[in-house]
């Protein structure tokens, strides 16, 4: 998923049609919040809008998240479409393409990563409750204070 401009310039008028499988298991080294993660499944357009390299993308993974009650592990599936603008000249939404190539795997790798839920709970978890914490007692000598309230 790393193309040179003048690759992409050579199928700016007719398009690039992206359709990859990319494993990004090596990158969950290190990572506490994701257990396991599918190849994700990549499909898309690139395609030259002015003096900028425009990518639509969609994004299809599983990612196995540790549930936010039990630590069990939950499959969280993700489908989502992005779109990344690539250019020359640095701007708000668009990314700078550095030594005249655009390499997509790391950022697919963020997209995926801004996607995954904060918090997942397990099936089994739902109707799971904790008891209240009581209220602290208190030191023993001052409990006698108690009844002047």
């Amino acid at each position: 998923m790393k193309w040179s401009t003048e690759q992409l310039l050579k199928h700016a008028h007719q398009g690039l049609h992206i359709e990859e499988t990319v494993d990004y298991e090596s990158l969950l080294t290190g990572q506490d919040d994701i257990l396991a993660i599918t190849p994700a499944h990549i499909k898309g357009e690139a395609h030259l809008k002015g003096d900028d390299f425009v990518f639509d993308l969609s994004i299809d993974v599983t990612l196995t998240l540790a549930c936010s009650k039990t630590l069990k592990p939950v499959e969280v599936p993700l489908a989502f479409e992005v779109q990344e603008v690539f250019s020359h000249f640095a701007g708000d939404d668009k990314r700078l393409i550095e030594q005249n190539t655009v390499d997509l795997y790391p950022i697919v790798w963020s997209n995926i990563y801004l996607e995954k839920p904060l918090k997942v709970v397990h099936p089994d978890a739902k109707d799971l409750h904790f008891d209240k914490p009581s209220k602290p007692k208190g030191h023993p000598g001052l409990q006698d204070l108690e009844k002047y309230k």
